[in-house]
Formats: structure tokens, sequence, C-alpha cells
């Protein structure tokens, strides 16, 4: 039998806490390390110092934006066991254990033991390519809000010196994000894997260019594989939420947002366009609408849509026909 030591890293834009459970459920160790590749480093050394009587140690943290990202990979990348969960996983399990105190160092004992007690999955581990264009992706999309703030701070200037500084800097970024975008352009032209997606995601009416980038690099890969359309729904925080109880609660029905924030607003605007341009989108959307469903929650269901045809086509790796599942129909007639 595989003997365990269980660590929980609370994750802040500074700092790393991290708490070391064993399987008695109790706090053995507490330390805190610099959220920086030095830090990174003395955690290994630290974690192997005392684990040497253990098999494996299993790290757990949350997904906490940009912030976890590094770390959990440089773990990986040593051969540690790593788990990334949900916010609102700990949340609860702290809640379900009436923890009433919350402090970094308290976080990194819940997440310890919610790793010991609840064996969460083990993160996948991406492809080099598919990280290099998330980081790329991630980038342009910071660099993309801030030219949008200083565009918008731009109407409200009154003073013409100040308004050419700021013109300057709306340049300065301009040119910043032209020259992402080459980088990321010339990294699918080395990634031929990713450059045969990209043509595919390309043959779908509303899906453009930054769309294209933004699916591949956030989409949920299991195994080198996409999953199925209901866990990359639930991945993108499209599902559906009811909020029903008994008789009397019956309260409006809400997509859940607790997933990937990225993909869900790259989807937006592309089902937006689609239900315009793209045959598929447009007559589901349509017939939503003749069934009373409010405009929004149909958007919100031609996202789910788009996103359903997006993994299609990666996952029958063909281009995309609007006609595809009548072709389909009618060979399985002729082959019955």
């Amino acid at each position: 039998m595989t003997k365990m030591l269980y660590a929980g890293i609370d994750v802040s834009k500074d700092k790393l806490d991290v708490a070391i459970a064993s399987s008695k459920e109790k706090i053995l160790l507490t330390a805190i390390f610099d959220n920086n590749l030095t830090g990174y480093r003395k955690l290994k050394s630290w974690s192997k110092k005392h684990s040497k009587s253990y098999d494996e140690i299993h790290f757990c943290m949350e997904s906490t934006g940009i912030y976890h990202e590094e770390i959990a990979e440089f773990l990986q990348e040593e051969h540690f066991v790593v788990s990334v969960i949900n916010p609102a996983q700990s949340k609860a399990f702290a809640e379900s254990r009436l923890c009433r105190t919350k402090t970094d160092k308290v976080d990194a004992g819940i997440l310890a033991h919610y790793c010991l007690l609840h064996q969460p999955e083990e993160m996948i581990k991406l492809p080099d390519d598919v990280k290099k264009l998330k980081r790329l992706m991630r980038f342009l999309n910071t660099q993309i809000e801030a030219r949008a703030k200083e565009k918008t701070r731009l109407h409200s200037i009154k003073d013409e010196d100040v308004a050419h500084v700021l013109k300057g800097t709306i340049s300065f970024l301009s040119d910043s994000i032209a020259k992402t975008q080459n980088l990321i352009k010339n990294h699918l032209k080395n990634s031929p894997e990713l450059e045969r997606k990209a043509k595919l995601l390309k043959t779908i009416p509303s899906i453009g260019e930054k769309t294209t980038w933004e699916i591949l690099a956030e989409i949920h890969i299991e195994d080198g594989k996409n999953v199925n359309v209901k866990a990359q729904v639930a991945h993108a925080g499209l599902a559906p939420k009811d909020h029903l109880s008994g008789s009397s609660i019956r309260g409006k029905s809400k997509i859940c947002k607790k997933g990937n924030a990225n993909l869900r607003k790259a989807l937006y605007m592309p089902a937006v366009n689609g239900i315009t341009h793209n045959p598929i989108l447009f007559g589901f959307y349509h017939r939503l609408l003749s069934r009373g469903k409010l405009k929004k929650v149909a958007l919100v269901a031609a996202m789910r849509k788009l996103l359903a045809i997006a993994i299609g086509v990666l996952r029958n790796n063909q281009p995309f026909q609007v006609d595809w599942a009548e072709q389909k129909k009618a060979t399985f007639a002729l082959s019955t």
C-alpha cells in the first residue's frame, strides 16, 4: 500500500502557504514560500526532506487565475502528484467542518485535509505546445484589456498633453498586441497538431482566428483527448443552474459560471454573430425564441451549442458541415 502525505497550498500573488497532513488527519508541518521560481525550489527541497519515510506526496491547491498555474506545473514536472480544485469545493468543505477562522495558514490546512479525505483527481498534464499557447493567449488578453481601459480613459481626458501621452501608451499597447499575435501565429506554425486543429475550427461560421486560439488554449483536455460535450460545457461554466425547492421556491435558472471564464468570454461574441451567420445557430436560436425563451437565455444556449459544434469538429477530425447530422442519419439508415 502506498504511504502518502497530503499537502495543501494556499496560493496568493506573492507567497505560498503550505500545510502537510498525514493519514491521521493532523497537520504535521506548515511553511511559507515565495511565489516565484526560487520559492518553488525551496518548496521542493522542503517537501522531500519531510517526506523521506513516505512513498509520495499529493499536493492540492485551488484554481486561482494565473497565480496557481506556475507552481502546479513546476510540481508536476518534478513528479509530484498535483490536484487543482474549484475554490467552491474547498469552501464547502470548510463550511462542512464548521471552520470559523479564515487565514492563509488555515486555508492551506483545509486543502490538505480535503486532499486526504477526498483524493481529488490528478491534474492533467498538458502538452508543452498547449501550455505555451495558453500563456501567450493569457498575455494577449491582458494587453487587449489594458488597451481598452486606456481608450476608455482617453474619452474623459480634457488636457491635450495628457491625451498625447495616453495616445502614445495606446499605440505602444497596439504594437505589443500585434507582436504577441505574431508569436501565436508562429507558434501554431511550429506545432502541426495545433495548426491542424485551428484549421478545422476556422471552418465553423462565426469562429474567427482569436476565438480559435482561445478554444485551443482553454478547452479541457483529458489524456490527450477532448472529453465529452457535457464535461466541456461544465468546464466553461455554461451548465444551467436551477433554483428549485419544494413547492414554493421557483427561482430563475442561471448558468453556474463555476468554470473557465476565459473560454466562456471567448464564446460570447461568436455566438452573437453565429445566430445571424451560422445556419445551425440561427435555427436553434429562433426555435428557442418561438418557445418563449428570453433572448439572453437563448443566447447562452447558443454559446453551449457553438461549443458543442467546436468539440464535434475536433473530435471527428472533420471540417464543419451544415448537413453533417443528416448525412450521418442517412448513412445509418442505409447500413440498417
